[in-house]
Order: structure tokens, then sequence, then C-alpha cells
């Protein structure tokens, strides 16, 4: 029995290691066509000002990198830089400038740029605060599983949907979703 048991737990060590799960290397954040799909609904008294409503500058950028977009909104100028949509830094993929009218319910489809990871949105609202005309947020992930016998797993950016309303006076609500099996 004293033989029996070292050789059980040796035993039981090496079953429980080799069905250790393995760490699935990051995703490739690869071009891809039609990826981004932003679903935008403006109230129709968008952007109000002195009881007018008014057109809106609408800003969405693709980042590879946070930091530079993150420090550019916390103060006035870097809110101004934004809306210029213009790129900034090394961590701007790209840009896309939109004019947003009062009432207007539209669909956009953006290609992924490469290296993008976020999508940042801007909108140059009157009232110039970070908390009501900037968000971002995160493009998810999805295991893609191949093979039959031998089964192989791999991390892939996955398309993203936004939803995106715009209030009054601030970005009111964006949420994100994927299609069905990513």
């Amino acid at each position: 029995m004293k033989r029996f048991l070292p050789l059980m737990i040796a035993g039981l060590l090496l079953f429980l290691t080799a069905c250790a799960a393995k760490q699935l290397p990051p995703p490739q954040w690869t071009y891809e066509k039609e990826a981004i799909r932003l679903h935008i609904k403006a109230d129709n008294k968008l952007n109000l000002d002195e009881g007018e409503a008014h057109t809106l500058l609408l800003c969405a950028y693709q980042l590879s990198d946070p930091n530079t977009f993150n420090q550019l909104s916390n103060d006035q100028d870097g809110l101004y830089t934004l809306l210029e949509c213009s790129l900034f830094g090394d961590g701007a993929a790209t840009s896309k400038r939109m004019i947003i009218q009062p009432g207007q319910d539209i669909n956009i489809t953006l290609d992924r740029a490469e290296g993008a990871r976020y999508v940042a949105i801007v909108a140059g609202y009157y009232i110039l605060e970070k908390d009501r005309m900037v968000k971002m947020v995160d493009i998810p992930e999805y295991v893609e599983k191949k093979g039959f016998i031998k089964k192989t797993k791999t991390r892939r950016p996955a398309p993203l949907n936004i939803d995106l309303i715009l209030g009054p006076q601030q970005i009111t609500t964006i949420t994100t979703s994927t299609p069905e099996g990513k």
C-alpha cells in the first residue's frame, strides 16, 4: 500500500496536468470588411440649444491603443482635437466623420481597420463635456473551433454591432452585440 500511494498520486497529477486547458494565443487584429455595424438613432431635439434642434458632428474612431484618445478626451482642447476627426498619434487606426440630423435613424457599416481593438465615438454637442459626448467600446473576440477528430481553437475578433442613441444634449445610450454564433 505504501508503494501504491505515491504511484497513484503521481498518476493523478499527470492526468490533471495533461487535461489542463492551454492558454490560447491572442487574436490577430486584422482588417475585415463590413465588421462594424453602427445603428444611430437621433432624438428630434438633437443638440438642443436655446430651444432649437441642430445637426451634430459625430466621429467614429477605431483604435489599436486607447491611451492617447483617453488623454485627449480629458481636457477641452483635446475634445476639440477629437472633433476634427483626424488621426492622432499611434493609437488611431482610422476615423469616420458623420453629420447627423435631428430625428435621423441610420445604419452605417464600417470595415474594421488593421490593428483596431476599440471603437470610440465623439459627438459634437454644444455642451462640451466628456461624459456627455465621448464613449468607447471594446471589439469583442470569439473562439473559432475547427476539426472533427483533432479540434483546434483560435481566438478571433468578432463582428460588432453598436446601437447608439443620441439625445438632446448627450449620448444617452450605447449598447453592443455580436451576431449569433460569434
